[in-house]
C-alpha cells in the first residue's frame, strides 16, 4: 500500500455521504469496474438463463443468498479495495487476490452461513449477530488474518460504530430491492415491448425467477460491496485513527527518500 496513492480523503463520513463517495469513486474508475461488474453479472446470468428457462422460472433455490453473494461481492471488494491506494490496479489483480484468500473467504461464508441460520431460527430476535459480521469479507481479505480473528475483528469494528453497521444492513435490503425491481421492468420492457418476444422466461410479479430479476440481485450486491469497504474504511478512520496511520506512514516514507 502507498499511502502517497490514496485516491480519497480519508476522514469521519455519515453514510449517506459514504454512498456519496462510493458511487464518485465508481464514476471515476468506471473502466476496470464495468469490466469486473460485467464478469459478476454477465456470466451467471447467462448461465443460469437456460435453466430458468426450462424451469419455467420455478428454481427459487437458486437465489439463495449465500450461495450468489460471495463471489460477487468478494472480487469487487478486492478491486476498489486495490484501487484505493493504486489506480493502475485491475480486474486480474483482484481475481488473484480473491484466489489468494480463498480459505479466509470460505471461512467467513460459513461465519454467514450460521448467523443467517441462527437469525433465521429465532425469527430475527438474533439478527444483531449479522450485523456483527458485516465486515467479515474486509477482515479476511484485505487484513489476512486467522478465522477466529476475523470474525472478532468484523465484530469489533461494527460494534464500535453501531449506526454504520445498521445504515450497511439496511443499504444491502434496499439496494437489493431497488435493484430487483429496475432490471426486472427493464429486461421485460426491452424483451416485450422493444423486441417483442414476449415473455419467454415469465415475470417475477407471476411468482417465477427471471434472467433479468437475477441480474438485478447481483447488481446490487456489486454496488453493495463497494459501498461496504467504504463503510469499512470510515469506521477503521472513527475508531482506529487510520487517517492518522496513513499520514505517519507517509511521512515516514518521505523521510526515509530525504
Amino acid at each position: 500500500m502507498n499511502p502517497y496513492l490514496c485516491r480519497v480523503v480519508l476522514r469521519p463520513r455519515d453514510p449517506f455521504e459514504v454512498f456519496d463517495l462510493t458511487l464518485r469513486f465508481l464514476r471515476v474508475h468506471w473502466r476496470p469496474i464495468t469490466r469486473l461488474g460485467a464478469l459478476l453479472v454477465g456470466l451467471p446470468t447467462v448461465a443460469l438463463a437456460p435453466l430458468l428457462w426450462l424451469t419455467s422460472g420455478s428454481a427459487w433455490w437458486l437465489l439463495f443468498p449465500l450461495a450468489l453473494v460471495l463471489p460477487v461481492q468478494a472480487p469487487m471488494s478486492a478491486l476498489v479495495g486495490l484501487l484505493l491506494f493504486d489506480e493502475d490496479a485491475t480486474v486480474r489483480q483482484a481475481l488473484r487476490m480473491v484466489w489468494s484468500r480463498a480459505p479466509s473467504l470460505l471461512a467467513g461464508w460459513v461465519a454467514l452461513a450460521v448467523g443467517a441460520a441462527i437469525a433465521a431460527g429465532s425469527c430475527g430476535i438474533l439478527s444483531p449477530l449479522l450485523l456483527a459480521l458485516l465486515f467479515v469479507m474486509e477482515t479476511g481479505m484485505l487484513e489476512a488474518v486467522p478465522v477466529v480473528r476475523m470474525v472478532r475483528r468484523s465484530q469489533a469494528l461494527a460494534g464500535a460504530h453501531l449506526g454504520v453497521a445498521i445504515a450497511g444492513a439496511l443499504a444491502q435490503v434496499l439496494l437489493l430491492l431497488w435493484f430487483a425491481v429496475l432490471f426486472e421492468l427493464g429486461g421485460q420492457l426491452v424483451v416485450g415491448w422493444v423486441l417483442q418476444l414476449g415473455v419467454p422466461f415469465g415475470r417475477a410479479q407471476d411468482g417465477q425467477l427471471t434472467p433479468w430479476l437475477v441480474a438485478g440481485i447481483l447488481s446490487s450486491q456489486v454496488l453493495f460491496a463497494a459501498y461496504r469497504l467504504f463503510l469499512y474504511v470510515d469506521v477503521r478512520t472513527r475508531v482506529e485513527g487510520w487517517d492518522l496511520q496513513v499520514a505517519l506512514r507517509a511521512a515516514a516514507m518521505t523521510k526515509e527518500r530525504a
